[in-house]
């Protein structure tokens, strides 16, 4: 379970460390002008080839918050234009702030969460739009009161990989800008028998959870984005909130993916039922689970058999880059 940190000290704590890593990652720094809904003003910049970074305290505002904005690239001639805001209020919960801090009920590890709410001031940006659109991890979050949300899963604030996840998330949003403003969407399904798209809504308790889960699941469109990678090559893919990846021909869906970043048994089995539900009992469909890499045992590599579900096994190299194996059938 993860529980949102509402404490002023502890946010302050998150942020700090926040920010140290970010700062370490992006060695270079210099004070440029940033263009910001509006607004312009200089501020001190970290940055490396991808991205850059920019923080500051923001007491003067409706929600005191602490303001960090990201941006891909440097540019050399005008305002640096801000891609993403992932703030954070200074204390308690206001959902008026995109970013929050959540720590792992089990483990005490704490992680760098969004609500997805991406602005910019263009038609068809917004949070739901988005929300079909992005491939990352979205989870619960608990804020001790009885009251649940879901954000985007970023990364852990104690992973070695933690830049790249936020790496991963702004290029993501930029890509997701640009193909709102241009009017197109790589990643809708175009055509399909909507009866196929409706969310089985499996919300279990797991159980035994392994050290650092959590961060596990934030690598769950980095897989995602890399599987998309290597079929698009030969096959027109789309997916949305439901549907992690999918291959259609003529507005007919030919194979479902469901991706898991753990192979406890709940996970297993939200991944089952998800692609029965999604193929609506259409044997036709391939169905595809992929999984982390492991010696699976026959038993339940038979039973997955026995309802047409093959497994698609992967490993992830120094948390960049993703290996796919065989099918398993």
């Amino acid at each position: 379970m993860l529980k949102l940190i509402t404490k002023k000290s502890e946010i302050t704590s998150c942020q700090n460390d926040l920010k140290v890593a970010l700062k370490k990652a992006l060695s270079q720094k210099e004070k440029l002008t940033i263009g910001h809904q509006g607004m312009i003003f200089d501020e001190v910049i970290f940055y490396n080839d991808d991205i850059w970074y920019s923080t500051k305290l923001s007491k003067d505002t409706k929600i005191p918050k602490y303001w960090n904005g990201f941006g891909c690239g440097i540019k050399e001639k005008g305002n640096q234009i801000i891609v993403v805001e992932i703030n954070f209020a200074l204390s308690g919960s206001s959902k008026q702030v995109a970013g929050l801090f959540a720590k792992d009920s089990i483990t005490g590890e704490c992680f760098v969460l969004h609500r997805g709410k991406v602005g910019g001031g263009k038609p068809g940006v917004g949070k739901e739009t988005f929300r079909n659109w992005y491939r990352g991890k979205w989870v619960e979050v608990f804020d001790g009161q009885g009251n649940i949300e879901e954000a985007i899963l970023i990364g852990s604030l104690k992973s070695k990989y933690l830049i790249g996840r936020i790496r991963d998330f702004v290029k993501e949003i930029e890509i997701f800008k640009h193909e709102v403003t241009s009017g197109k969407n790589s990643r809708a399904p175009k055509n399909i028998n909507k009866k196929l798209l409706f969310d089985p809504e499996f919300h279990g308790t797991k159980r035994g959870r392994r050290k650092s889960e959590f961060e596990y699941e934030s690598y769950h469109g980095l897989v995602v984005n890399s599987l998309h990678e290597q079929l698009e090559k030969e096959s027109s893919t789309y997916n949305d909130r439901l549907i992690d990846l999918a291959i259609q021909r003529n507005g007919k869906i030919l194979k479902i993916y469901e991706v898991k970043t753990a192979l406890d048994r709940q996970s297993i089995y939200t991944g089952i039922g998800q692609l029965m539900f999604h193929s609506g009992g259409d044997d036709k469909i391939k169905k595809v689970l992929v999984l982390p890499s492991d010696n699976y045992p026959k038993e339940r590599l038979a039973i997955l058999r026995s309802l047409n579900i093959s497994v698609l096994p992967y490993k992830i190299l120094n948390g960049e880059k993703v290996i796919f194996e065989s099918v398993l059938s």
